[in-house]
């Protein structure tokens, strides 16, 4: 089903997820109804008939405020968590004051 590891995986996309949704909505308020949202994919019947184990095949995290799409997929937890580490640092990063003093410089 689900190993440990995936679910520390998993558990960490939350964490950061939430920490860099709260720091968006400190100086913005635009997003999708369906932002942050984590879909799980598992094999399937066939799968399972063909001998695989009932497993994750893949990972949705939707994020329009985050992500570079809306939608975004990934084969592994592992592969989630290291795109959604990227995302969290970007906006970790964004300081929406300097952003505006850089904007009326141009």
């Amino acid at each position: 089903m689900i190993t440990d590891n995936e679910r520390a995986e998993l558990a960490e996309v939350v964490r950061l997820l939430r920490e860099a949704y709260d720091h968006y909505f400190t100086y913005e308020c635009h997003c999708k109804s369906a932002e942050g949202a984590i879909s799980l994919n598992f094999t399937n019947v066939h799968d399972w008939r063909g001998g695989e184990p009932f497993r994750i095949e893949s990972v949705e995290v939707y994020s329009y405020v985050l992500g570079p799409n809306r939608s975004h997929h990934f084969a592994s937890t592992a592969k989630a968590l290291e795109a959604v580490r990227g995302w969290h640092a970007t906006e970790m990063a964004y300081d929406p004051d300097t952003a505006w003093d850089e904007e009326d410089e141009d």
